[in-house]
């Protein structure tokens, strides 16, 4: 193994070297001249026997069975190349088809020259060697050698060390195989089996030495296009089968011994022959090789078929096979599919073509050049290991032999795609349940994709929802489901931001212009001086609704619960529930007959809505025993309140209460923001408090807070539907300082519902984010990271807040959202509205 290794380095590291040194053997091979005559009864040269009667014409019943045996040749070597477009690119079977062809006929014609008097007696050996030929070879060793993560010498030298022994044994068992036919008697048949060996030979030799120089050079002229984070390729997918390497051996010894017992004792007739020049044999001094490669290419009628097939095959493969190129991964068996041409395009009329390398795993492209019908992102499905390639190229079997299998496996690992959406569209598998019965979320997401797009007909808009390279198992039964794709949104930092004396780069995911540069405006003025905060640890809510018979049963059942001995019971019960859910209070809301109990809980580091209703429904359970003429309306009566705007939340808060202060210098208000404290003071004593009282607004005593929150809680993986509660907050400004200049800021929060545990938080993405603050997961003591989460959330509003009245003041806000938001691109992309006269005008959104 190391010394293959090694000398697939030397190969590549040597390049010109080895291809020189190659092609200077093929040189003096193809200029030697025969000036030494073989007799004329029985030419030999080793195994060859040259017979006198090749050149005559062949029988017509021959002609026909040969014609036959060639075509198909052809048609399996076809057959083998479109099975192995399913696990190569077009790009690198050209490679391997290249290497193949000019190993095989031109070193292989080359050498024959110096054993046979004339190719145009060998012409049906190239056909016995398409049978022979291993082209997948080539294929993987080029494959291994476009895995990006080391020096290109140093794949190739590995990839050489796992697929140099396997060839070796491989092109022993088939020179003995194919020699066999060497031993029948038939001279035709065993002339063509020994070119198709020495063809062979030549093949092995050419692919460790030449090949890995040609493929070393090809990758540094194209090593621009490969992305380096790509890992190196995995050495367990070249590495062969064991059992089957044990077959091969026992295979080739037992042909090792046909030979020998066949070819024993050896005969000294064989060699070649001195003797004078016959009348048959060629002028000492002519281009023997030219004359017979003249020989080799005349027509005749079956030839004609031959090649017509083989231009038929090739037009096929090339103009009329499936525009896409798929390429496994040696890592993780990651299929890619690129689609060769823009189907957005059609849609419009026009079709754009564009070179793509299909390298390591990146698609390069200019996008430069790309205009705005061009998708977004070139999609790469995805197979993962459970879905072998085999399944890939299997035919599609009926349904009743497909839903035999399903109910039998209780599963549809083993199905092919086909098999699988015809299931699905048979409602024999409820689509929502596609990533449980495949075993595989990745897969169930691909084949819902294709399903949804074709009862919708949305196949090109689901073609620009990206979906790969996310990790759907965290998403399953916890974020989301009917799972098509995800959304990205940019995600951009504001700071550093100082909050209680430690400095933080925030978070933020929007796709508001000018939001993440207003947030860091307000930072820089903060400074080193920072935010100090306070947080309390309300509690998160629930409020079933349960009704009795009677306002006066209703009220038995209130001042029960008053009651501290019968708290002490309900507590009991709703604490039972988890580990971290602790009842705070019970807080009776009364309507008639109709009461609703508000639980309010600490939760530890969670959010905790579902801790909090699977403790309430627990307490109702046992209230029930006291009460049976009790009846539970709803879990939820909307008196907890979520996710809507709501007094008692305001006044009693929910989730966390947070509190933020900092003083901004007179000098920072000059330089950053260009005003003074006694211009923001007026003006968010008017706008935010005197504005929001007389519009009736609810927790709105703000300028924008619930701009920085939804951003927070989209980059930190909250639900940010709970912006409505969470976004309640008052902004307050007062002048200070002894010179009367400087500007005292507070915000209060009385409602954050934040977590760092559960619901999207456990996502890639957004788990970066928390661990980017240093709140991820839970923290040494119940509730520190959610707090400490809670209070960075209010102290980026607060930095907001600052920005955006500056910029009322100073009349920055239109500039600053047109220089951010109406950037060209955006404003070309406007949709074009039409005047009442007819003349259509570009107008901007």
């Amino acid at each position: 193994m190391h010394v293959w290794g090694a000398h697939g380095e030397f190969c590549a590291r040597h390049q010109w070297e080895v291809i020189v040194a190659t092609l200077a053997l093929l040189a003096c091979a193809a200029s030697v001249e025969r000036r030494t005559a073989r007799i004329n009864g029985d030419r030999c040269a080793g195994w060859a026997r040259a017979c006198p009667g090749l050149e005559a014409e062949y029988q017509a019943a021959d002609a026909i069975v040969m014609t036959f045996v060639r075509c198909g040749a052809l048609l399996y070597a076809y057959y083998q190349i479109t099975n192995l477009h399913k696990i190569a690119s077009k790009y690198l079977l050209i490679i391997a088809g290249v290497f193949s062809t000019f190993a095989s006929f031109v070193f292989t014609s080359a050498l024959a020259n110096l054993f046979w008097t004339e190719l145009a007696s060998i012409k049906d050996a190239p056909f016995l060697f398409l049978l022979v030929a291993d082209v997948a070879r080539g294929a993987r060793l080029a494959r291994a050698g476009w895995a990006a993560g080391e020096d290109q010498a140093v794949r190739v030298g590995r990839a050489l060390a796992l697929l140099g022994p396997t060839a070796t044994l491989d092109t022993l068992l088939a020179v003995l195989l194919v020699g066999v036919g060497a031993l029948s008697g038939v001279p035709r048949l065993e002339h063509m089996c020994t070119f198709a060996c020495l063809a062979l030979l030549v093949d092995y030799f050419v692919f460790v030495t030449f090949y890995p120089a040609c493929l070393a050079l090809v990758t540094d002229f194209t090593a621009g296009r490969k992305d380096p984070s790509v890992e190196p390729f995995s050495e367990t997918d070249l590495k062969p089968n064991p059992v089957v390497q044990r077959v091969k051996m026992i295979m080739a010894a037992g042909l090792l011994c046909v030979h020998l017992t066949s070819r024993w004792p050896w005969s000294g007739e064989g060699g070649v022959i001195e003797g004078p020049l016959t009348e048959n044999s060629p002028p000492p001094h002519e281009n023997v090789l030219l004359h017979s490669y003249v020989k080799w290419f005349s027509m005749s009628a079956d030839y004609i078929v031959i090649a017509t097939l083989l231009c038929a095959l090739i037009i096929k493969f090339v103009f009329f096979e499936e525009h896409r190129d798929l390429i496994i991964d040696m890592n993780d068996m990651r299929v890619k599919e690129v689609s060769l041409e823009n189907p957005t395009c059609k849609e419009v009329g026009t079709t754009t073509r564009k070179p793509l390398f299909s390298i390591g795993d990146e698609i390069n492209m200019d996008m430069g050049t790309q205009t705005e019908d061009t998708p977004p992102d070139i999609e790469f499905p995805t197979i993962s290991p459970s879905s072998s390639v085999n399944r890939l190229n299997a035919k599609k079997r009926p349904m009743a032999e497909c839903l035999e299998i399903y109910r039998s496996e209780g599963a549809c690992s083993s199905l092919s795609d086909e098999e699988v959406v015809m299931l699905v569209e048979q409602s024999h598998i409820p689509l929502h349940r596609l990533e449980a019965v495949l075993g595989d979320p990745l897969r169930g997401v691909r084949l819902r994709r294709r399903v949804v797009g074709g009862r919708f007909q949305t196949e090109h808009a689901i073609l620009r929802l990206p979906y790969l390279n996310y990790d759907y198992s965290k998403v399953l039964n916890t974020c989301c489901e009917n799972v098509i794709g995800y959304v990205g949104v940019p995600v951009g930092y504001a700071g550093p931001l100082v909050v209680d004396g430690k400095s933080y780069m925030i978070p933020m995911a929007t796709t508001e212009g000018a939001l993440v540069a207003s947030t860091n405006r307000g930072a820089k003025a903060i400074g080193s001086r920072g935010v100090t905060s306070v947080v309390e640890d309300v509690g998160m809510t629930r409020a079933p609704a349960v009704r009795f018979p009677n306002v006066v049963r209703a009220h038995e059942v209130r001042q029960w619960i008053d009651n501290k001995e019968n708290y002490a019971l309900i507590k009991e019960a709703f604490d039972s529930t988890s580990r971290f859910a602790r009842l705070q209070e019970i807080h009776v809301g009364v309507d008639g007959a109709t009461l609703y109990l508000r639980f309010r809980a600490t939760t530890g580091d969670a959010m905790g809505m579902n801790m909090v209703s699977k403790g309430a429904e627990n307490a109702l359970i046992f209230m029930k025993k006291y009460f049976p003429d009790m009846e539970v309306i709803s879990l939820s009566g909307n008196y907890c309140s979520d996710k809507k705007a709501a007094a008692i939340n305001w006044v009693k808060g929910r989730g966390k209460r947070v509190v933020c202060e900092t003083i901004i210098s007179a000098e920072n208000l000059r330089s950053v923001f260009k005003t003074d404290a006694r211009t923001l003071a007026r003006c968010n004593k008017i706008k935010n408090l005197s504005g929001s009282a007389l519009a009736g607004s609810i927790g709105g005593n703000n300028a924008h807070a619930a701009n920085m929150v939804t951003a927070i809680f989209i980059a930190t993986g909250q639900d940010p539907a709970q912006n409505v509660t969470s976004s309640n907050c008052s902004t307050s400004m007062e002048v200070c300082g002894e010179s009367k200049e400087d500007l005292y800021v507070t915000c209060t929060m009385p409602s954050l519902e934040v977590g760092t545990v559960g619901g999207g938080t456990v996502l890639s993405g957004q788990s970066a984010c928390l661990e980017i603050l240093g709140v991820r997961g839970a923290g040494t003591r119940p509730a520190e990271n959610s707090a400490r989460l809670a209070s960075l959330v209010c102290a980026t509003v607060l930095a907001g807040e600052l920005s955006l009245m500056a910029a009322l003041v100073n009349s920055d806000l239109v500039k600053s959202h047109m220089r951010h938001n109406r950037s060209a691109l955006n404003v070309q992309m406007a949709p074009a509205a039409e005047t009442p006269s007819g003349n259509n005008l570009k107008v901007p959104l």
